[in-house]
């Protein structure tokens, strides 16, 4: 039952008990959720109620509203592991899902001065500029900006970049070793070209990564910018608390790099 003298609304303790019963597989991708009438007459509160909870969960992502027919639990997030370092094709292999990528656009191109910088290239030296559209079983994802030095990749812009990824192409074929990467993570909302491009509505909130990945000798190989789409994909994190330290004013050690 719901705490009635709870200063937790109403609607969010029934969106709360809703994704509990997601996350024990009670109710799984696919689903129809009960009526609003048995909704209501399980939790004892009003139609206004349900549907606060109904519109807070289908702004999570976690539910499908299709009207004239139903309510259903979402497909599952797409997960991105932020622990490792992955290209996105080698990231979706791994997770069984079935993933492609429309090339939007593959050229040589002088970046701007704060690309420049990150990447520490000399004056008006040329950056392999790649954006892609990448989908997850025919559904688009993340839209991914890549820019590497053009002078340790001869002849990038012209592979064929939809078929394969980048990051082992990096390696096998440059001998670049990626060791590492620093990114940032922060919620955008979605332009007027992405709304366009994902199908999304105006506000759309979005998850921007950004950084630079390094090989093994600290040298910066790639500058990168995704735009996730955020009602559908989620970040996996583990951080971890060193032994005597956060009281005293030094800083947690964080496993993963954002």
């Amino acid at each position: 039952m719901l705490n009635k003298n709870s200063p937790i609304p109403l609607y969010y303790q029934i969106a709360e008990r809703i994704k509990e019963q997601v996350a024990l597989g009670e109710l799984a991708a696919g689903d129809q959720l009960p009526p609003e009438r048995e909704l209501c007459d399980q939790f004892g509160v009003s139609r206004m109620t349900v549907r606060q909870a109904v519109t807070y969960l289908a702004k999570q992502g976690l539910l499908d509203v299709r009207p004239g027919v139903g309510t259903f639990i979402a497909q599952p997030k797409l997960t991105y592991d932020a622990l490792h370092l992955l290209g996105f094709s080698e990231e979706m292999a791994r997770s069984g899902a079935v993933a492609e990528s429309l090339v939007l656009e593959q050229s040589l191109v002088v970046p701007a001065a704060r690309v420049a910088s990150k990447l520490r290239l000399d004056p008006n030296e040329t950056v392999v500029q790649i954006v892609r559209l990448r989908r997850v079983n025919q559904e688009p994802m993340l839209l991914e900006t890549s820019m590497i030095r053009a002078a340790i990749v001869p002849d990038l812009e012209q592979v064929d970049l939809a078929q394969n990824s980048l990051y082992e192409l990096l390696e096998r074929r440059y001998g670049l070793r990626l060791q590492r990467s620093h990114q940032t993570v922060e919620v955008v909302i979605a332009n007027e070209y992405e709304q366009q491009l994902f199908g999304l509505r105006s506000g759309a909130a979005m998850i921007l990564l950004e950084g630079v990945t390094y090989d093994a000798d600290e040298q910066p190989i790639e500058y990168f910018k995704a735009i996730y789409r955020g009602d559908r994909c989620k970040f996996e994190l583990e951080s971890r608390r060193s032994p005597g330290q956060g009281m005293n004013g030094n800083p947690i050690s964080m496993a993963a790099k954002l």
